[in-house]
């Protein structure tokens, strides 16, 4: 018998198919009104003054970096547990990731860590609120402003999310939020990048849409326009967000209150049916903290090595239940080897080793809760009973 539970999938109701529609009919295709109306939602939603919306949340990273003005030799503190995307971006524009350990509850990025870590060569700080979590942005905010250290928010997975009443993206000089298939609100594929720098601001609308001050192809009011070099005022890229997409996450963010409190009912559910196993610890969520819960990850005990946590998951995925290793420490990544100077952030890779993935998603129902967590069982007894 299987039970077909993906790990995760998009809550598209038919707003979001109407507004899609509405966009393809549109004489605009890209940089119309729809991308204006994304980007106000979502820069009224964080209250910052600008919102620049991008074809994906890696593009944004990439363009808020370069805003930055980050190059060769500079030296930008990451996270070690976490997607490798921000890291690669550095490295791409001949920078250098500095790694920085996590804490062992919240599984963010160790304020006391990013403080031993930073140097003169420092120009950037980059903290990701893990799986939504926004516990200890706040510490690390006042590192970087007494340091005079940009710090850019990695709110992929935390639109909505709360510290102290204080919503995720407002505590950085900028923040970059993440809209594609698995993030709490989609646009099926997109990011925006939020700022009160409207240096910033400008610099990344310009290079998103190759260097254009704007596009004579799509602005009516430069139809007539000869020379369109003119209005090339930098080097930029094909980085737009098309007005489908826009449309697509309109609709979502003004279904972002609902969509919030449908997922907590499922971490609810989750954490009341796993919250007593002895091998399992499930997300910690301090006091002052309200969460978007991006995903669901458990840890298994110490009682667990790496292997052990790969075959429970091949176990979920024997019966059709989606399962993951998010993430892995990305210090011991091959790929990011000659950048961690011997560094391997002892916590982060600790951890990684036997995190899990579950199954999360808006439209889940107690039901699919209760079949993940009792297979899940079943898989950990197997476990036992095999190393006895």
């Amino acid at each position: 018998m299987t039970s077909n539970i993906p790990l995760s999938c998009a809550n598209i109701t038919d707003r979001e198919i109407h507004a899609a529609t509405d966009a393809m009919c549109s004489e605009t295709l890209s940089l119309g009104p729809w991308t204006n109306r994304f980007e106000e939602t979502v820069a009224q939603h964080v209250q910052s003054n600008y919102a620049v919306a991008t074809s994906s949340p890696y593009t944004a990273m990439q363009l808020t970096l370069e805003a930055l003005h980050i190059g060769v030799g500079d030296e930008v503190i990451v996270p070690s547990f976490a997607f490798p995307a921000a890291a690669a971006s550095i490295i791409k524009l001949g920078a250098i990731p500095v790694f920085a350990d996590c804490d062992p509850r919240t599984m963010n990025m160790d304020a006391s860590d990013v403080a031993a870590k930073r140097s003169e060569k420092t120009k950037a700080i980059i903290a990701t609120h893990i799986f939504g979590n926004p516990a200890g942005i706040d510490n690390i905010a006042s590192i970087a402003q007494e340091q005079e250290i940009p710090l850019i928010e990695d709110a992929a997975q935390a639109i909505g999310s709360k510290l102290n009443d204080r919503r995720v993206g407002s505590f950085g000089r900028v923040a970059i939020f993440a809209f594609h298939p698995t993030s709490p609100v989609t646009s099926v594929d997109g990011g925006v990048i939020v700022t009160d720098d409207d240096t910033l601001a400008k610099e990344c609308k310009l290079r998103r849409n190759h260097g254009l001050a704007s596009d004579p192809t799509i602005t009516t009011n430069e139809l007539h326009r000869v020379r369109t070099d003119e209005l090339m005022h930098t080097i930029g890229y094909g980085f737009t967000m098309s007005e489908i997409h826009a449309a697509i996450g309109v609709i979502q963010m003004e279904r972002l209150v609902e969509i919030m409190e449908r997922r907590s009912r499922i971490a609810q559910w989750y954490t009341r049916r796993l919250g007593g196993i002895a091998e399992i610890s499930c997300p910690t969520v301090e006091h002052g903290v309200e969460m978007s819960w991006g995903s669901f990850v458990i840890r298994l005990s110490d009682n667990f090595s790496r292997d052990e946590r790969d075959e429970v998951i091949r176990g979920l995925h024997r019966h059709d239940i989606g399962a993951a290793d998010f993430y892995q420490s990305i210090p011991t990544i091959p790929l990011f080897a000659e950048y961690t100077n011997g560094n391997a952030c002892p916590v982060s890779s600790s951890i990684s080793q036997r995190t899990i993935a579950l199954p999360f998603y808006t439209s889940m129902t107690k039901r699919d809760v209760d079949v993940v967590s009792q297979t899940l069982e079943l898989m950990l007894v197997r476990n036992s009973f095999s190393d006895s």
